[in-house]
């Protein structure tokens, strides 16, 4: 014990009153985000973070959901699913392992809008990752029997489905009328006919360079220009593709879990798309206003302190939950409340659901100041995330919009006045004739939506 007390310590060589003035003064986000756009449509950006050790690298496409066709109806489930199957150069048993043996790995997301692949792995094996990345990218070969393999799994994703989820993805259906109304998962009914040439003909048609976007933190610049150019090389820009808007049909969808089976609703009008960035954040303050989340959640489910004033409408029925949500796409996006009840209380809890979405421009000014710091609090909480980062970027590339961090972002809620944000709430409200419902659970407690806007 003799010997801990010898060991010199390392001190300062400044004065203790100065040491406070040594460090760095703290920031969130990446710093140092450089762009850049290709001949041929690709858009590039990379970002430098603060000393993480760790670096990912997206490839996002504009080929969600909403671009598959009558022939292709549930691709991007099987895409999505197919990411750690063979492709050209490696096959699925060689990715995984492969890249788990050097900490590396390739994830696939997709939402109505955009499908990404990220690979995330150490900076100093970034040259060697990005091969795996561009063969499960571009030279993805979707085998047939690979395929039917895969076909149990796309079932088993199926009843994994949360029902607030399902509630959520059925309202978006409810909601539009046209390719909005596409699901993310493929339907059971259509699960045998899928194809690995279906597959090939939907990569093949939407995969296109002025739809591409590459994102990186921790990557160099010039390393992601590589990783850009490789996946064009040609210069020549691609026609712009033709996209069918969608419009609201005001409509009901449900899926029946059974008698006094716990029971998720949801109600939602059209909402704003991404590509307008202050009335996407206009949005985003008004559901923080009304209540996205639980301020507190116990060990017991039923231990939880709601966020208000949408927790208030549960009043003392402890087995009943509001949340308030906002979705965009890059054209338009859907505003609304899902619930969570028991099916005996489920009608009571409609019609609640309906008139506070029909009455909420009647937010006042003191709550729209409550929701502006709760959402500047969601977004710092997400800003040390290298993998939400460059698909942020990726998205922000898409849609011509530079927010990069954020702290940025959290400048620009701080710029809206409360007066513009009361409007958008307003406007809003005067969407009700729009509105469109979803149930999952019992649907014998619920009638359909046209008893349920009969007063409104």
């Amino acid at each position: 014990m003799n010997k801990l007390y010898r060991i010199p310590i390392r001190k300062f060589s400044v004065h203790q009153c100065d040491w406070t003035r040594c460090w760095p003064k703290p920031d969130y986000g990446p710093v140092e985000v450089q762009r850049s756009v290709l001949l041929n449509g690709i858009k590039v950006a990379a970002s430098k973070p603060l000393g993480a050790q760790i670096g990912c690298c997206t490839i996002m496409y504009q080929s969600g959901s909403r671009y598959e066709c009558d022939d292709s109806l549930g691709a991007t489930h099987f895409i999505r699913a197919a990411s750690s199957a063979s492709s050209c150069a490696y096959s699925g048993f060689h990715k995984m392992r492969f890249l788990p043996q050097h900490g590396a790995s390739i994830t696939c997301t997709s939402n109505r809008q955009s499908i990404a692949y990220t690979l995330l792995c150490q900076p100093s094996i970034y040259s060697e990752m990005k091969c795996y990345l561009l063969d499960t990218v571009l030279r993805c070969y979707f085998k047939q029997w690979e395929i039917d393999d895969l076909k149990p799994l796309i079932r088993d994703d199926l009843h994994r489905i949360t029902p607030e989820m399902r509630v959520i993805d059925l309202a978006q259906k409810a909601c539009w009328g046209g390719s909005l109304a596409n699901s993310m998962f493929c339907e059971n009914s259509r699960i045998d006919g899928m194809t690995g040439e279906v597959l090939d003909n939907f990569a093949n048609f939407n995969y296109k360079t002025d739809h591409c976007t590459v994102a990186s933190v921790g990557v160099p610049f010039e390393e992601t220009l590589k990783m850009a150019e490789a996946i064009e090389p040609r210069r020549e820009k691609p026609g712009p593709r033709v996209l069918v808007p969608s419009r609201p049909r005001r409509g009901f969808e449900f899926y029946d879990l059974g008698p006094d089976s716990e029971t998720w609703i949801c109600v939602v009008v059209p909402g704003c798309g991404s590509s307008d960035i202050k009335n996407l954040i206009m949005h985003a303050i008004v559901a923080s206003a009304c209540g996205t989340e639980n301020i507190q959640d116990g060990l017991h489910c039923l231990d939880r302190t709601p966020q208000q004033p949408l927790g208030l409408m549960s009043g003392t029925d402890i087995y009943t939950e509001y949340k308030a949500f906002n979705l965009s796409y890059q054209d338009t996006g859907v505003f609304g409340i899902v619930a969570r009840t028991r099916a005996c209380t489920a009608w009571k809890v409609a019609v609640a659901a309906s008139e506070f979405l029909t009455n909420v421009g009647d937010l006042n000014f003191k709550q729209i100041d409550v929701g502006k710091k709760r959402l500047k609090v969601r977004l710092a909480l997400n800003d040390d995330n290298c993998v939400t980062l460059t698909e942020g970027l990726a998205l922000q590339l898409a849609n011509g919009v530079q927010i990069d961090s954020a702290k940025n972002s959290i400048a620009m809620v701080d710029q809206m006045s409360n007066d513009e944000i009361s409007c958008v709430a307003q406007g809003l409200s005067k969407k009700y004739k729009d509105m469109a419902y979803a149930v999952v659970g019992d649907i014998t407690k619920v009638p359909h939506n046209k008893e349920l806007i009969c007063g409104f």
